[in-house]
């Protein structure tokens, strides 16, 4: 409870500070002020304009996201399950992965358009090699006495998959949804404004190129609370399924 208080305390001290600052020792069109910003948040969706630019940036995010974290999982697997496979393909991964995702937007645009798929494309990218990789760690650093016990009493195909290697590398592969998320959201606003016509990156830009630092502001927070409602929502599915750990750490400790 008490750092409850203190952390509100610091919260809403900021905030006040920021209040007081704007307009007395910094000009608002420089840094604005919370006063203005909410004023802007509840026109922006009472109008239905910022309403439609995020509904924008969420297609994009729930296209690409998800079509990168499993691709990026599956192929993980596919390393960690395949010695030869990995000696082929690992270091082109490896070389793909040291190219900047975001220098690529530009890219994309010129090969999809400034439309939905162009930043669907980026937020691909940007998902699948934190998935990829978390995941192919996943499966190096699994201890191979699980599979070969399996193995033994029979357990094979899509079962030892599913019920022995998966359970056992799920916290690096829900480490790689849970870090690719903030990703995700930075490949749609970064292809945003590069080229669109409409999103939360395409609001920002236009904000910021005619100083109205308010409507910045509330982009900014927009984005914000997004990356919070996907991170909240991948912890709740992370916490249901290893459960299982939970259980076993209890039986653990009362024997």
């Amino acid at each position: 409870v008490t750092v409850t208080l203190i952390r509100s305390a610091i919260v809403v001290g900021f905030f006040l500070a920021w209040e007081f600052a704007s307009g007395r020792w910094i000009e608002p069109f420089l840094i604005s002020s919370p006063s203005r910003i909410f004023t802007s948040l509840f026109t922006g969706f009472y109008s239905g304009d910022l309403l439609q630019h995020t509904w924008v940036t969420f297609q994009e995010v729930a296209i690409g996201f998800p079509v990168g974290a499993i691709s990026g999982i599956a192929l993980g697997y596919a390393f960690g399950r395949s010695r030869l496979l990995a000696e082929i393909f690992e270091p082109i991964i490896i070389a793909l992965n040291g190219i900047p995702r975001t220098a690529l937007a530009p890219l994309f645009i010129v090969w999809l358009g400034i439309g939905l798929w162009s930043k669907v494309g980026v937020v691909f990218l940007l998902t699948f090699f934190l998935n990829f990789f978390n995941t192919y760690t996943g499966m190096r650093q699994m201890d191979q006495e699980y599979v070969d016990l399996a193995r033994l009493m029979g357990v094979k195909g899509w079962k030892l998959s599913f019920k022995v290697i998966f359970p056992a590398i799920s916290p690096y592969v829900f480490t790689g949804i849970r870090t690719s998320i903030p990703f995700a959201v930075i490949g749609a606003i970064v292809g945003e404004f590069v080229a669109a016509t409409e999103g939360v990156g395409f609001f920002i830009r236009m904000s910021a190129g005619i100083f109205k630092t308010a409507d910045v502001f509330v982009g900014i927070i927009v984005l914000m609370i997004m990356v919070i409602i996907m991170d909240k929502i991948a912890e709740a599915v992370e916490r249901r399924a290893l459960r299982w750990q939970t259980q076993t750490e209890h039986i653990q400790i009362q024997a």
